[in-house]
């Protein structure tokens, strides 16, 4: 493999490749920073949504909950102002 590369680049300076090779390495590096970035905000956006999802269920399960335990005239009267407001 090596000795492809240097018959195709045989005609070029060793200063040339050089740059070449460190400038390949310069954008690998960012290439791979960029993805490791671009997965570590999906994941923190996947956990910030489940993390909401389950403060929904909570917040539905709690006024399930007072919606179940309350009298009648408790659930009037809040329908009531629920309406006016």
């Amino acid at each position: 493999m090596i000795h492809v590369f240097g018959t195709l680049l045989g005609g070029v300076s060793r200063r040339a490749v050089f740059y070449g090779t460190i400038a390949f390495a310069l954008f690998s590096a960012f290439w791979i920073a960029f993805r490791h970035g671009r997965h570590a905000a999906d994941a923190h956006l996947a956990i910030r949504r489940a993390e909401a999802r389950i403060r929904a269920m909570q917040t539905s399960q709690e006024i399930r909950h007072e919606v179940q335990n309350a009298d009648r005239a408790d659930l009037k009267r809040r329908a009531d102002r629920w309406m006016r407001d």
